[in-house]
């Protein structure tokens, strides 16, 4: 669990709180009347989140493509139509 700080007290003190999520790794939860409003997160926290993204976006795709070769698709004006374009 991320420590969590006051987003008035990141406001004053960002430099601090950057360098401690930059060189100690630390993840920090910024907090607006008691509830998480954002959380800064190292550099490295944030690649694995997008390569995690990715992959679940690369099964997604290869679940339609599945889901395409046993179905079958629709036509691009049939699809148009059933959008009302």
């Amino acid at each position: 669990m991320p420590d969590s700080i006051p987003i008035t007290e990141v406001r004053e003190k960002l430099a601090e709180i950057a360098g401690r999520v930059q060189f100690a790794g630390e993840r920090i939860a910024m907090q607006k009347h008691g509830k998480t409003v954002a959380v800064l997160v190292p550099p490295s926290d944030l690649e694995l989140l997008e390569a995690l993204e990715d992959q679940l976006d690369l099964l997604d795709a290869i679940e339609a493509l599945a889901d395409y070769e046993a179905h079958g698709g629709v036509d691009f004006g049939e699809l148009k139509r059933n959008l009302g374009l």
